[in-house]
């Protein structure tokens, strides 16, 4: 009997891991990439000749799912751990967030209110029990939790900046794990959290990935889009991509899922439309190179009318980028429904208005310290998750026979992360054992 094969659609961190975890079982793996490049949402770009990512990425202590691979692939050494502070800035002034003791200081709440928001972080520290909040929005369970000046200066503007009209709608597990994810990374809840990176970024991780498929005589097709799935007999045997046919036993779309429902034929119309009521928004990120740092945090959110994003990683504060000639790296992410005027702005008309607001932040930056501006985006950089919504996760086996997909959403509550995608990466193998 001949070996099993497998045609992986999509070259992201799932797409990846799949590929490596079947190759190493023995299977025959193609992997179709529409993009020139590895990655999907955790693709690189080259600055002074090194890789980086374009949008931020960072470890948790507890994404083992992440850690178990790179220790896997021989990156240990690679890995390395440091303090990430936490800012807020609020109505032009910029706060510490990071410890027990700031958030005690954090004078735009009352001492009371500063008390119930440390409650709430701890809840949700020790809390694993997210389902008993299904029914809720975040923005009915914050409320319930924190007095209305709180909610409106820690947790509106960030709901509202991030989800638009959506912000209300959101439920309050995607809330609680955001918090109980972060915090999950401090020894105890009077230390930062410790964070972690890769030497050379996220591109390290992938590169090991494709070398292990090609060892194993698995290929990888680039600027390879599919755009429709073969059928027979009522199972998925493949895909075609451009004038070529490529089969195998299974088929793994480990893509966005507006991409897969391109791709389902007529006689899956049930779950083509479960899949399209799920809605996406998308991600615009703008990156600054610059020749100084913004703040001394590795994390701020911000609370300002005036500045016009919720807030902004400055992933230099984290990982120095020795290899960037000491150049400050600076993300700053938006979203916005793909249907509004912003997803389709120029970068100028996205870049200008941010760049003009930094001087608010720190007075004495000026424009001559940006030395280079890159602005990404991608239409499903986030999932709207309204009460509920873990009955519209789909699963990793779909109604199709032999189609099995990968999406971010069946993370849910968690957001997207790479230890998350690699998690399903490993589920999916699990299940074909």
């Amino acid at each position: 009997m001949g070996k099993r094969s497998a045609i992986i659609i999509g070259g992201g961190i799932s797409g990846l891991t799949a590929g490596y975890n079947l190759s190493r079982r023995g299977y025959n793996v193609t992997l179709l990439e529409r993009r020139p490049v590895l990655g999907g949402l955790a693709r690189s770009i080259t600055i002074n000749n090194k890789p980086i990512e374009v949008y931020y990425h960072f470890i948790c202590g507890g994404d083992q799912a992440l850690l178990q691979l790179i220790d896997e692939l021989g990156l240990a050494e690679r890995l390395h751990w440091a303090p990430a502070r936490t800012g807020y800035f609020v109505d032009g002034q910029l706060y510490p967030l990071t410890s027990p003791w700031d958030l005690l200081r954090f004078s735009p709440l009352s001492l009371a209110q500063r008390i119930s928001f440390g409650r709430l972080i701890l809840y949700c520290r020790r809390s694993t029990r997210w389902q008993n909040l299904e029914h809720l929005t975040a923005h009915q369970w914050l409320l319930e939790r924190l007095a209305p000046q709180a909610y409106d200066v820690v947790w509106k503007s960030l709901l509202d900046l991030k989800f638009g009209e959506y912000g209300e709608q959101i439920s309050a597990p995607w809330v609680w794990h955001r918090l109980h994810r972060v915090t999950r990374s401090r020894a105890s809840v009077f230390q930062p959290e410790q964070m972690g990176y890769l030497e050379g970024g996220t591109a390290v991780l992938l590169q090991a990935l494709v070398t292990q498929i090609r060892e194993a005589d698995g290929e990888i097709l680039l600027s390879t889009e599919a755009n429709e799935l073969l059928m027979s007999g009522g199972k998925a045997i493949g895909v075609r991509a451009g004038d070529k046919e490529l089969t195998g036993d299974m088929v793994i779309a480990a893509t966005q899922i507006p991409e897969l429902i391109k791709l389902l034929p007529e006689e899956a119309a049930s779950y083509r439309a479960a899949l399209a009521a799920i809605k996406f928004i998308g991600i615009i990120c703008v990156m600054l190179k610059m020749t100084e740092s913004l703040t001394d945090y590795f994390w701020v959110n911000s609370n300002d009318t005036r500045v016009p994003c919720n807030g902004f990683i400055e992933y230099s504060n984290l990982n120095p980028w020795k290899q960037y000639a000491g150049s400050a790296i600076a993300y700053f992410p938006f979203y916005s429904d793909t249907n509004a005027p912003l997803f389709s702005a120029s970068n100028e008309e996205i870049a200008e208005p941010l760049i003009n607001s930094l001087s608010l932040i720190r007075p004495e930056l000026t424009t001559n310290a940006i030395k280079q501006v890159i602005v990404t985006r991608d239409a499903c950089g986030q999932a709207v998750c309204p009460p509920g919504f873990s009955q519209q996760v789909p699963e990793i086996t779909t109604p199709v026979p032999n189609l099995y997909l990968l999406d971010s959403t069946q993370l849910y509550p968690s957001d997207r992360c790479l230890s998350g995608m690699i998690g399903l990466a490993n589920e999916l193998t699990e299940l074909l054992s």
